[in-house]
């Protein structure tokens, strides 16, 4: 894939003075609707964002984030790469008041934020998934939806203001991570631990993990993530005598493991309604039929617990909550892969592991989880904390960043708090005491999402489109006095 394409110098030159002409009165309500050309150039950074090839593993994301930042430099937006031990590369860019417009920001700063590395693409597609082709209305590639449409949106969004000389009321920082599909320890975890003072003044971060509801071309609500289950990624080893297998060997390393594994599904399963599922509940029960709204419609808490109790003692989970749903009340357990350090039938192996894919509930405390889980499996798998989050209240929904959110989306539908039961980086900026909002400007239905994590990733283009100028006015309206 070749660079984007440049402009002409005339066409720079026009357009830099329509962007200019409201100079520093225009706020996002007076916006006019972003020039097409601008449009067209967005996409052509997606496309060259698509080509590069950012599996994790290993990442790749520095090619990914010199690609951004020469886009950056050409606009006059300085950049930091800061990279880990391990040589992970980060990009971090700060949009200041003072560099941009007479104004002098004194609310602190917006962070936008996305993750460069993408899952690998595996087996199944029917186009190449780095060739970044646009065709049958769609933008094809691995990193289409999760989540390089959404860094572009970012990236789109800071080079207008850069570009109008907005007068900020508020720095924005462009972010872009390494790591956040191995659980970002190499990214916006490590940044935080390691380069805290480039957040101290954020006050609200826009991250991926919206959930937009639509059919259609109806948009019910606009699902803003403020809470999400936490991950707790653990290794689990057994040890045993190896040996021939047509020996007798019932304590083997993998007869352990198996065994152990198999426990941990006979325990009963405890369902919880936590305030964050409460309040998204409460909140999409008018669209989901009467026998929902019964449950979740009205009360509070500990009445909407007791009616959940009274739905699966009665059996009509089933018939009240859509298949999927019951992963906002439990913790679950994945049992995503089981191996030997052998791979001959006849031959056992001295030692057998799995990885376990929890995922605990926003306020299930650690300690208790990793308890359960050794009284499930028994005492002989030796057990690892790979990736663990610690319990985090909700972002608010009264901070200004959210306040933003509702001004402009507010327009055209509802905002719904949502639970997601997926993680992304917004933890790490929560354990940090900074608000976090998932929020996508793309209004997309199920079978245009399709291929997030599978086989032909891709966006309509004219989502992508008009999901750069839904991103603008929220950061307008988020950054601009």
């Amino acid at each position: 894939m070749q660079e984007p394409r440049a402009w002409s110098l005339v066409g720079v030159v026009v357009l830099t003075l329509s962007l200019s002409v409201a100079g520093a009165e225009t706020t996002w309500e007076s916006l006019e609707d972003i020039p097409t050309a601008a449009v067209d150039e967005a996409v052509d950074w997606l496309r060259g964002y698509l080509a590069i090839d950012t599996s994790n593993p290993p990442g790749n994301e520095g090619e990914a984030a010199d690609y951004l930042a020469a886009i950056l430099h050409r606009e006059g937006i300085s950049t930091r790469l800061l990279v880990t031990p391990n040589g992970r590369t980060n990009l971090y860019a700060r949009l200041e008041a003072a560099l941009v417009s007479s104004s002098t920001a004194d609310e602190g700063a917006v962070l936008l934020l996305h993750h460069m590395d993408v899952v690998p693409p595996g087996d199944g597609w029917t186009v190449e998934p780095w060739a970044a082709k646009i065709d049958r209305g769609r933008i094809w590639g691995r990193g289409a939806i999760d989540a390089k449409s959404l860094g572009i949106s970012h990236l789109a969004a800071i080079v207008d203001l850069k570009r109008n000389a907005a007068r900020l009321e508020r720095d924005v920082v462009f972010l872009a991570v390494a790591d956040e599909e191995n659980g970002g320890a190499e990214g916006a975890g490590w940044l935080l631990r390691q380069h805290p003072d480039l957040f101290d003044d954020v006050v609200g971060v826009l991250n991926e993990g919206g959930s937009n509801r639509a059919a259609g071309d109806r948009l019910f609500w606009w699902g803003i993530e403020v809470a999400q289950k936490r991950p707790l990624w653990i290794r689990a080893t057994t040890r045993g005598r190896a040996g021939h297998g047509s020996t007798y060997n019932p304590s083997s390393a993998a007869h352990q493991l198996v065994f152990g594994l198999a426990n941990l599904f006979v325990q009963p399963i405890e369902f919880r309604v936590t305030p964050a599922a409460h309040k998204y509940f409460r909140a999409i029960s008018k669209y989901h039929g009467e026998r929902f709204g019964s449950v979740f419609g009205s009360g509070d808490i500990e009445t909407v617990q007791s009616r959940f109790d009274q739905m699966i003692e009665d059996g009509r989970l089933g018939n009240v909550l859509l298949p999927g749903m019951t992963v906002f009340f439990q913790d679950t357990i994945q049992i995503t892969s089981v191996q030997t350090a052998m791979s001959t039938i006849n031959v056992v192996p001295p030692v057998a592991e799995a990885l376990l894919d929890i995922r605990l509930l926003p306020d299930t405390p650690q300690d208790e989880a990793i308890d359960k889980i050794r009284e499930g499996i028994g005492q002989a798998p030796h057990l690892e904390v790979l990736l663990s989050s610690e319990p985090t209240e909700p972002s608010p929904t009264d901070s200004a960043v959210y306040q933003a959110l509702e001004r402009v989306l507010g327009q055209r539908a509802p905002l719904v708090p949502s639970l997601i039961t997926g993680t992304t980086d917004s933890r790490y900026f929560r354990e940090a005491g900074v608000p976090a909002y998932g929020f996508s400007p793309f209004i997309l239905t199920g079978d245009e999402s399709r291929g997030i994590h599978g086989p032909d990733e891709s966006i309509p283009t004219s989502k992508f489109r008009d999901g750069l100028e839904t991103m603008r006015r929220v950061v307008w309206a988020s950054a601009v006095d």
